[in-house]
């Protein structure tokens, strides 16, 4: 059987059943008990009603044997629970809150009585997590309205509570990100790790990367967070599973209008601000309604937003001064050496001295087109700026979005349950250049749209109490364009370099990057300009079968990905040229630095020169298939085991035609063509059918208000889906890159001719593509290889834990929370210099091709984490809601940078040395939430007549308040000592580390004293990531009003306020000895700066 017939086979069984489950993620819960008498004696065959009390939706079955009942997949909601039973009074419970993939045990008592009389429980008492093991939290709608939300009104500001999860921040740039989406890391691993969804439709961007599109908060119904030991359903995560639940019509008319506004006149500087804040108008607007077309079976809900963020950005960046620029370097630190002297190994070479002036260069060896670029980039205007951070400006950035989402239910005969949703999202946004049409460093100048939607049918079928299934059908899809400013200019070759500009997609100015100053100097990202696209569809059965005391569920899922992208990425299709210290800096002499740096640059002496060529469509084709199967077994009134077993299988990837993929063999120098000659499309990547995670968990209730739990689980995650990371090599990506053979020598062309501006870029290096799709002595470019013997990466995680119901409604959960990950990715340059000194001589791929360009794979290590996290509730009783998050936590990997996607390695010299603290790892993490109600006004303790009924009456606040430890940070050398490419140079410590917490240029934020330049080819002394940076504390408030205008509709006043208290928050120090900025913090963290932003707000609700 052909596997193609396979997964036709099972698409044809899902059809048939006419249901579909995505990405084993739930949309729905489960509600059960124990039905007892007074003396807690089982009471079988009671008849047991939950009524969802908006919707009217009502479903009913008999205890078994064992007094139980067990209403699976019901609609999140809030429900009411009636127990009927011969000789007993009837018991009804009121106001059982049900969040979606939660299992909510509310257990019975019947008195002894007749029909006629009934006992009633208007408050359900607190709920404990009383029958799963897994780990995590549920965000309620209170929580995402209520509560101060900074980007965007964005709830996943709120995983800031999961504890685990690290502070959500913004990845990527604005125009790649265009929903602005948040990422977090959760317990250790790896965002690729996540998996978000709305109502259980898939709404990551590949494999998790980011959030194609998020939902406006006040839509949100409810959001489910788990962070470990999953139920078997739940695939393709090792981190957090979170699925956003939306709003649902009622029988009952609910809408509201709003609008959140900020302007910089309510915003404090930012710390390192010189001048007046810049301009900044944000509006959030919008609207929601849901209600009854047939009361108690058909409603419908609809919302709309539009946001206007106009936002002026205050820059602080690093420009050469006007001695750099005309050749003075008296004033720098470092000698500045003429590579025009000497040997070519960087030994024997004179200082500069020009006129009897050390480190002044002739002014007639400085190149023109270094004149001209620097002609382009303004002097430095901080007063007493010094070498760094000397230039401010403004800059502005203006995104218009518009979104809306429809959603309709129906309750269909029976107990079936239909609901049909779609949500729709524009984006238009466009990002001014520092430097204009020239481009310029911290902000790229360029216009993007995205347009995205994602939409669902999701359908429940009970066949009897006992036995249902569920139907899900999804989709979600975006499209995003992106192009620079200086689309469509001849920029490059008006300032004099030639073969840049040949065609529209290499159109604009070519970037230039100076290490030591802020980069590119000039030009734009290389990425730029790019078409994106992505289609993601979900099919899959769902089962559940309840026996006895067992519930059954059992499920299979096909899943198609469909990712397509034109964009260039390594250099960019205008190119991009690298200047170093080591070309004017003297092997075995004093440690170079940024003026060394700069004086290559005006020479016109590159370390690299390269560019993207031939950039084509490329394409990402994939199919998933998940089957699982799990029992949760109540063994006794006490006990609940759960156990299953998940199978998963990743079918390789194709291309959508042949010869868009390629595999390059770093053992022959040959590039493998897909679906050319005899070379199959997948590159012949082996396909497993072993992946099998099984799950188990115990939950054991020691009285009423005690409950211990432990699981276990085990998690793979897909192949992390990056068209720029995957086989996009030559001849669908091509790139032209010109290396140097050392630190001290220039870069050359193929043909040995020295690479420069003024020499431009030669002709594409293009080979031709023979028949058999095999390419002896490939191209010298960068390439990416593929392990065609790639095994799943997967996450082995376990949890204990305690939960104790407190007085006054807390409920207290501590915990112990473990993982190791096995085989995940991380980037490794097979062609790094892997012996100290011998410059290129070290590089595998040098000796045997004579290639000095990457060859990347994705190399599979390990990581460990180690966690102490407790939770302290309060659901919202008396006016309070709060939730306490704390964790204390260690987390260790190979990967430089595992919290931000896949990771790279920083040392090749001793592989083992990369082991290390996670970048994202902070120690101690606390997150304090809260929204109380003052007790004063109408139905309240105190005032709740006459005027001060109206005064001090519909008051709330409430506030997120974060405080963490710092992140680790490697202190580093220049590598030109090491001569080995592709290492990082650490720096050698003499003494131990201090900080002396200064703050700006003048003062350093530790000690660097202790600090120095390993000899020439040795590894420093330090480990990376071995210094923790500065901490982080942050308190957003927010303060409302509501004002009765009927009794049905009110109005509310809102004031907002983010970093409340106005307390920086700062990055870490520059950590590179070669940095005239070594030890000094001069930005902020993730770029919150911690700067106080307040917003207004109105809303009218009925």
């Amino acid at each position: 059987m052909t596997f193609k017939k396979f997964l036709g086979g099972i698409a044809a069984l899902l059809l048939v059943s006419a249901s579909t489950f995505t990405l084993g993620q739930a949309v729905n819960a489960n509600l059960l008990g124990t039905v007892t008498d007074q003396t807690k004696a089982a009471v079988p065959g009671a008849t047991v009603t939950i009524k969802e009390t908006r919707s009217g939706a009502s479903k009913t079955m008999q205890t078994n044997n064992s007094g139980n009942y067990d209403f699976e997949a019901i609609q999140p909601g809030t429900y009411e629970i009636t127990a009927v039973q011969t000789g007993f009074r009837p018991a009804k419970v009121e106001n059982v809150a049900v969040v979606v993939n939660t299992t909510v045990r509310m257990d019975v008592t019947l008195l002894l009585g007749s029909a006629t009389e009934s006992v009633t429980v208007t408050s359900a008492p607190d709920v404990l997590k009383t029958d799963r093991a897994d780990v995590g939290i549920d965000i309620s709608s209170q929580q995402a309205e209520d509560l101060p939300l900074g980007t965007n009104r964005n709830f996943q500001g709120l995983l800031a509570l999961v504890p685990g999860a690290t502070k959500p921040h913004f990845q990527h740039s604005t125009f790649f990100n265009a929903a602005a989406s948040l990422s977090t890391e959760v317990n250790g691993q790896s965002r690729l790790a996540n998996n978000t969804e709305i109502e259980g439709v898939d709404d990551n961007e590949r494999s998790g990367l980011l959030q194609v599109l998020i939902p406006p908060s006040e839509a949100i119904q409810s959001v489910s967070v788990s962070t470990g030991n999953y139920q078997a359903e739940f695939g393709r995560v090792g981190g957090a599973v979170t699925d956003i639940i939306l709003k649902s019509g009622t029988n009952d008319f609910h809408g509201a209008a709003y609008e959140f506004n900020r302007i910089s006149a309510l915003q404090a500087k930012d710390y390192f601000q010189t001048g007046p804040n810049p301009v900044t108008v944000y509006n959030y607007y919008g609207g929601n309604l849901g209600g009854p077309i047939i009361r108690d079976k058909l409603f419908i809900f609809g919302d709309y937003l539009h946001v206007s963020d106009h936002q002026g950005q205050f820059n602080t960046i690093t420009v050469p001064t006007e001695a750099f620029r005309n050749g003075d370097f008296s004033a720098a630190p470092n000698n500045i050496y003429d590579p025009a002297t000497g040997n070519s190994d960087g030994t024997g070479r004179t200082q500069f001295n020009y006129m009897g002036r050390a480190n002044v260069m002739d002014p007639a060896r400085i190149s023109p087109i270094a004149q001209k670029i620097m002609a382009l980039v303004p002097l430095p205007n901080v007063p007493g700026g010094g070498l760094s951070s000397n230039y401010t400006g403004v800059t502005h950035f203006i995104r218009k979005t518009n979104s809306f989402d429809v959603k309709a239910d129906q309750n269909l005969r029976g107990e079936d349950h239909l609901s049909v949703r779609y949500s729709w999202q524009k984006v238009d946004q466009d990002q001014q250049a520092l430097f204009g049409l020239a481009g310029g460093p911290s902000h790229d100048g360029a216009h993007g749209t995205q347009t995205a939607y994602n939409t669902a049918a999701n359908y429940t079928h009970v066949f009897s109490p006992v036995l249902l299934t569920e139907v899900r059908l999804g989709l979600n899809h975006y499209k995003n364009i992106a192009k620079q400013h200086d689309y469509g200019s001849d920029a490059s070759a008006a300032i004099g370099i030639p073969g840049v500009n040949v065609d529209p997609s290499t159109s604009g100015l070519t970037g230039i990057d100076i290490a030591g100053f802020s980069s590119p100097i000039v030009g734009t990202g290389a990425s730029y300009p790019w078409v994106r696209g992505e289609t993601n569809i979900d099919l899959v059965n769902n089962w559940t079968k309840i026996q006895g005391n067992h519930s059954l569920k059992f499920g299979a899922e096909v899943r198609r990905v469909r990712d397509d992208l034109q964009q260039g990425q390594v250099f960019g299709q205008r190119g991009i040229f690298r200047y170093r210290d080591g070309q004017t800096g003297l092997k075995g002499g004093p440690k170079t630095g940024q003026a060394n740096d700069f004086a290559s640059f005006l020479l016109d002496i590159p370390n690299q020169v390269g560019r993207d060529v031939g950039v084509q469509d490329a394409s990402w084709r994939e199919s998933q298939v998940f089957a699982y199967a799990q029992d949760t077994w109540q063994a006794n009134s006490k006990l609940t085991l759960t156990y299953g077993l998940r199978w998963e299988l990743y079918v390789p990837p194709t291309p959508r035609r042949a010869g868009d993929y390629s595999n390059y063999d770093p053992i022959t120098n040959t590039l493998i063509i897909a679906g050319l000659g005899k070379n199959p499309m997948d590159l012949g990547m082996k396909t497993r059918f072993t992946y099998f995670a099984p799950r188990l968990g115990v939950a054991y209730r020691l009285d009423d208000k005690t409950v211990v739990r432990a699981g276990y689980g085990m998690s793979y995650e897909s192949y992390p889906d990056n068209l720029n990371t995957y086989a996009t090599n030559y001849p669908l990506k091509q790139n032209n890159s010109f290396d140097s053979l050392s630190s001290y020598t220039q870069a050359q062309e193929p043909d040995g001719t020295p690479a420069s501006m003024a020499a431009g870029f030669p002709a594409p290096l293009l080979a031709p593509i023979p028949p058999d799709g095999i390419i002896h002595d490939a191209p010298p470019q960068a390439y990416n290889v593929i392990n065609l013997n790639w095994k799943a990466p997967y996450v082995q995680s376990w949890n204990a834990a305690v939960q104790r119901a407190l007085p006054a409604g807390f409920v207290l959960d501590v915990a112990y929370v473990g993982n190791v990950g096995v085989g995940l990715a991380q980037n490794y340059n097979l062609n790094a210099g892997f012996v100290a000194g011998a410059g290129a001589k070290g590089q595998p791929e040098y000796t045997a091709f004579g290639r000095t360009a990457s060859s990347t794979v994705f190399k599979q290590a390990g990581s460990s984490y180690h966690s102490l996290q407790v939770k302290l509730d309060h659901r919202f009783t008396n006016g309070l809601s709060a939730t306490s998050a704390y964790t204390y936590q260690k987390g260790m990997g190979y990967s430089t940078s595992s919290g931000s996607g896949v990771g790279g390695t920083s040392i090749y010299l001793d592989f083992s040395r990369n082991y290390s603290r996670l970048s994202n790892d902070r120690t101690h993490t606390f997150v304090q939430s809260f929204i109380y109600q003052l007790p004063f006004g109408k139905g309240k303790k105190w005032l709740n007549t006459g005027v001060g009924k109206w005064v001090a009456g519909g008051w709330q606040v409430s506030g997120v308040l974060s405080l963490e430890t710092g992140t680790p940070f490697s202190v580093t050398a220049s590598g030109a000592s090491l001569n080995a490419p592709s290492n990082t140079q650490v720096a050698n410590i003499d003494g131990k580390f201090h900080k002396l917490k200064g703050i700006g240029d003048s003062k350093a934020w530790f000690d660097t004293s202790v600090f120095s330049q390993p000899t020439t080819a040795a590894l420093g002394n330090t480990g990376l990531l071995s210094f923790i940076g500065p901490g982080f504390f942050n308190l957003d408030a927010s303060a409302r009003k509501q004002f009765p205008l009927t009794e049905r509709v009110n109005l509310e006043f809102r004031a907002e306020a983010f970093s409340i208290t106005n307390t920086p928050q700062f990055g870490n120090p520059s950590s590179s000895i070669t940095n005239s900025n070594f030890g000094h913090i001069d930005g902020a963290n993730g770029g919150a700066n911690g700067n106080r932003v307040m917003e207004l707000a109105g809303k009218i609700t009925f």
